[in-house]
Protein backbone atom coordinates (compact mmCIF):
# COMPACT_ATOMS: atom_id res chain seq x y z
CA UNK A 1 0.00 0.00 0.00
CA UNK A 2 2.61 2.78 0.60
CA UNK A 3 4.60 1.57 -2.31
CA UNK A 4 2.03 2.43 -4.12
CA UNK A 5 0.80 4.86 -2.54
CA UNK A 6 4.40 6.87 -3.43
CA UNK A 7 3.17 6.26 -6.84
CA UNK A 8 0.50 7.85 -7.08
CA UNK A 9 1.62 10.89 -5.34
CA UNK A 10 4.62 11.30 -7.67
CA UNK A 11 2.16 12.29 -10.85
CA UNK A 12 -0.02 14.97 -8.01
CA UNK A 13 3.25 16.19 -7.68
CA UNK A 14 4.24 16.94 -11.36
CA UNK A 15 0.66 18.57 -12.07
CA UNK A 16 0.81 20.92 -9.53
CA UNK A 17 4.34 22.12 -10.66
CA UNK A 18 3.04 22.22 -14.10
CA UNK A 19 0.32 24.35 -13.22
CA UNK A 20 2.22 26.73 -11.24
CA UNK A 21 4.50 27.47 -13.76
CA UNK A 22 2.00 27.68 -16.25
CA UNK A 23 0.19 30.25 -13.45
CA UNK A 24 3.80 32.17 -13.32
CA UNK A 25 4.08 32.36 -17.14
CA UNK A 26 0.15 33.86 -17.40
CA UNK A 27 1.08 36.59 -15.02
CA UNK A 28 4.50 36.90 -16.24
CA UNK A 29 2.96 37.70 -19.51
CA UNK A 30 0.02 39.45 -18.44
CA UNK A 31 2.32 41.74 -17.05
CA UNK A 32 4.71 42.41 -19.71
CA UNK A 33 1.91 42.94 -21.72
CA UNK A 34 0.60 45.71 -19.14
CA UNK A 35 4.24 47.14 -19.09
CA UNK A 36 4.49 47.52 -22.84
CA UNK A 37 0.82 48.80 -22.67
CA UNK A 38 1.72 51.09 -20.19
CA UNK A 39 5.27 52.51 -21.66
CA UNK A 40 3.59 52.72 -25.19
CA UNK A 41 0.83 54.40 -24.61
CA UNK A 42 1.75 56.83 -21.22
CA UNK A 43 5.60 56.53 -20.24
CA UNK A 44 7.48 56.87 -23.51
CA UNK A 45 4.70 59.81 -25.04
CA UNK A 46 5.28 61.48 -21.15
CA UNK A 47 9.56 62.22 -22.04
CA UNK A 48 8.44 63.37 -25.94
CA UNK A 49 8.96 67.11 -26.43
CA UNK A 50 5.62 69.45 -27.75
CA UNK A 51 5.33 69.86 -31.01
CA UNK A 52 3.11 72.43 -32.45
CA UNK A 53 2.42 73.53 -35.98
CA UNK A 54 1.62 77.15 -36.46
CA UNK A 55 -0.34 78.21 -39.34
CA UNK A 56 -1.58 80.96 -41.48
CA UNK A 57 -3.02 82.47 -44.47
CA UNK A 58 -3.94 85.51 -46.35
CA UNK A 59 -6.97 86.56 -47.69
CA UNK A 60 -7.20 90.19 -50.06
CA UNK A 61 -10.80 91.43 -48.80
CA UNK A 62 -11.55 94.30 -51.03
CA UNK A 63 -10.79 97.80 -51.21
CA UNK A 64 -12.33 101.19 -50.07
CA UNK A 65 -10.74 104.56 -49.36
CA UNK A 66 -7.52 104.03 -50.64
CA UNK A 67 -6.91 100.91 -48.35
CA UNK A 68 -7.15 97.25 -49.22
CA UNK A 69 -8.53 95.28 -46.47
CA UNK A 70 -7.42 91.92 -45.99
CA UNK A 71 -8.12 88.61 -43.60
CA UNK A 72 -5.46 87.44 -41.66
CA UNK A 73 -6.09 83.84 -40.18
CA UNK A 74 -3.94 82.15 -37.81
CA UNK A 75 -3.84 78.51 -36.05
CA UNK A 76 -1.99 76.76 -33.60
CA UNK A 77 -2.21 72.86 -33.63
CA UNK A 78 -0.41 70.70 -31.05
CA UNK A 79 0.80 67.83 -33.42
CA UNK A 80 2.38 65.76 -30.49
CA UNK A 81 1.80 63.64 -27.24
CA UNK A 82 2.26 65.70 -24.61
CA UNK A 83 0.34 69.04 -23.92
CA UNK A 84 1.73 72.02 -24.84
CA UNK A 85 2.12 75.32 -22.74
CA UNK A 86 2.45 78.65 -24.31
CA UNK A 87 4.80 81.38 -22.82
CA UNK A 88 3.81 83.83 -25.62
CA UNK A 89 3.44 84.11 -29.31
CA UNK A 90 3.56 87.43 -31.73
CA UNK A 91 2.32 87.36 -35.68
CA UNK A 92 3.75 89.79 -38.02
CA UNK A 93 2.81 90.36 -40.93
CA UNK A 94 5.72 92.85 -43.75
CA UNK A 95 4.84 95.00 -46.95
CA UNK A 96 7.21 94.48 -49.84
CA UNK A 97 7.94 95.96 -53.36
CA UNK A 98 8.83 94.09 -55.85
CA UNK A 99 10.93 95.35 -58.80
CA UNK A 100 12.48 94.63 -62.20
CA UNK A 101 16.06 94.43 -62.53
CA UNK A 102 17.38 95.85 -65.54
CA UNK A 103 19.58 92.87 -66.49
CA UNK A 104 20.63 89.81 -64.76
CA UNK A 105 21.86 90.49 -61.52
CA UNK A 106 25.00 88.88 -60.40
CA UNK A 107 25.05 86.04 -57.69
CA UNK A 108 25.91 86.68 -54.43
CA UNK A 109 29.37 84.58 -53.32
CA UNK A 110 28.21 81.59 -51.87
CA UNK A 111 28.00 81.25 -47.86
CA UNK A 112 26.29 79.38 -45.21
CA UNK A 113 22.99 81.47 -45.87
CA UNK A 114 22.34 81.86 -49.98
CA UNK A 115 19.85 83.38 -51.58
CA UNK A 116 19.83 84.34 -55.35
CA UNK A 117 17.19 86.14 -57.47
CA UNK A 118 18.02 86.80 -60.68
CA UNK A 119 15.71 89.33 -62.09
CA UNK A 120 14.19 91.32 -59.73
CA UNK A 121 14.41 93.17 -56.48
CA UNK A 122 12.86 93.51 -53.26
CA UNK A 123 12.65 96.58 -50.72
CA UNK A 124 13.40 95.77 -46.93
CA UNK A 125 10.49 94.12 -45.00
CA UNK A 126 8.15 96.62 -43.50
CA UNK A 127 5.87 96.03 -40.63
CA UNK A 128 2.53 96.70 -41.54
CA UNK A 129 0.48 94.09 -38.97
CA UNK A 130 1.58 93.11 -35.67
CA UNK A 131 -0.14 91.31 -32.39
CA UNK A 132 1.29 89.15 -29.90
CA UNK A 133 0.57 88.32 -26.14
CA UNK A 134 2.53 86.88 -23.01
CA UNK A 135 0.76 84.59 -21.16
CA UNK A 136 0.66 83.91 -17.01
CA UNK A 137 3.55 81.22 -17.71
CA UNK A 138 6.01 84.37 -19.29
CA UNK A 139 4.29 87.41 -16.79
CA UNK A 140 2.19 86.45 -13.99
CA UNK A 141 0.74 89.86 -14.60
CA UNK A 142 -1.14 88.64 -17.56
CA UNK A 143 -4.92 87.54 -18.09
CA UNK A 144 -3.72 85.13 -20.83
CA UNK A 145 -3.26 81.50 -20.90
CA UNK A 146 -2.80 79.38 -23.99
CA UNK A 147 -3.15 75.43 -23.66
CA UNK A 148 -3.34 72.54 -26.34
CA UNK A 149 -4.14 69.38 -25.37
CA UNK A 150 -2.44 66.99 -28.12
CA UNK A 151 -4.93 67.29 -31.13
CA UNK A 152 -6.39 70.27 -30.33
CA UNK A 153 -6.49 73.20 -32.52
CA UNK A 154 -6.79 77.01 -31.80
CA UNK A 155 -7.93 79.77 -34.68
CA UNK A 156 -8.14 83.02 -34.74
CA UNK A 157 -9.28 85.95 -37.34
CA UNK A 158 -8.14 89.35 -38.08
CA UNK A 159 -8.50 92.29 -40.16
CA UNK A 160 -5.87 94.71 -40.86
CA UNK A 161 -5.35 97.37 -44.03
CA UNK A 162 -2.54 98.75 -46.10
CA UNK A 163 -2.32 101.43 -48.52
CA UNK A 164 -3.27 100.68 -52.34
CA UNK A 165 -0.57 100.45 -54.53
CA UNK A 166 2.26 100.74 -51.54
CA UNK A 167 2.73 96.89 -51.45
CA UNK A 168 3.30 94.06 -53.91
CA UNK A 169 3.41 91.81 -51.51
CA UNK A 170 2.35 90.75 -47.87
CA UNK A 171 4.29 88.03 -45.70
CA UNK A 172 3.54 86.44 -42.28
CA UNK A 173 6.17 85.32 -39.50
CA UNK A 174 5.18 83.86 -36.67
CA UNK A 175 7.24 83.78 -33.49
CA UNK A 176 6.44 81.60 -30.67
CA UNK A 177 7.59 80.01 -26.84
CA UNK A 178 6.11 76.94 -25.42
CA UNK A 179 7.09 74.28 -23.23
CA UNK A 180 5.63 70.72 -21.60
CA UNK A 181 6.11 71.78 -18.26
CA UNK A 182 2.54 73.52 -16.99
CA UNK A 183 4.41 74.19 -13.45
CA UNK A 184 7.09 76.80 -15.31
CA UNK A 185 7.44 80.53 -14.63
CA UNK A 186 9.77 81.32 -17.84
CA UNK A 187 10.04 85.34 -17.63
CA UNK A 188 8.87 86.34 -20.65
CA UNK A 189 8.31 90.28 -22.51
CA UNK A 190 7.39 91.34 -25.44
CA UNK A 191 10.34 93.69 -27.78
CA UNK A 192 9.34 95.64 -30.14
CA UNK A 193 11.32 96.90 -33.18
CA UNK A 194 11.51 100.30 -34.17
CA UNK A 195 9.48 99.90 -37.47
CA UNK A 196 6.54 98.18 -35.24
CA UNK A 197 6.98 94.23 -35.23
CA UNK A 198 7.46 92.43 -32.23
CA UNK A 199 8.97 89.26 -31.03
CA UNK A 200 8.83 87.51 -27.56
CA UNK A 201 11.65 87.78 -25.43
CA UNK A 202 12.61 85.06 -22.91
CA UNK A 203 15.09 83.42 -20.35
CA UNK A 204 16.63 80.44 -22.31
CA UNK A 205 16.21 77.26 -20.63
CA UNK A 206 15.95 73.35 -21.47
CA UNK A 207 12.40 73.49 -20.42
CA UNK A 208 11.30 75.76 -23.14
CA UNK A 209 10.97 75.68 -27.26
CA UNK A 210 11.33 78.53 -29.49
CA UNK A 211 9.08 78.31 -32.81
CA UNK A 212 10.38 81.34 -35.07
CA UNK A 213 9.70 81.12 -39.20
CA UNK A 214 9.28 83.76 -41.81
CA UNK A 215 7.30 83.24 -43.92
CA UNK A 216 4.72 81.26 -43.33
CA UNK A 217 2.61 82.43 -46.03
CA UNK A 218 2.73 85.01 -48.40
CA UNK A 219 -0.13 87.39 -50.30
CA UNK A 220 0.45 88.62 -53.84
CA UNK A 221 -1.53 92.31 -53.74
Amino acid sequence: MLHGTRHETRPHVLAVVRDAVEIVAIVAAGAWAFYVFAYENRIKPSFASPEVNFQASLQRLGEKNGLIAVRLHQGIRNIGTVEAYFVGVVVNVYGERVSRSAGRIAPPPAAPTYRYAAFYRTTPEDAVYSLGYITRMGDPSSSQITELQPGDTIENDYTFYVPTGRYDVLTVEINGVFTKYGDALIPAHLERSPQGAARVAFVQSPKTILYDTNPVTSLSL
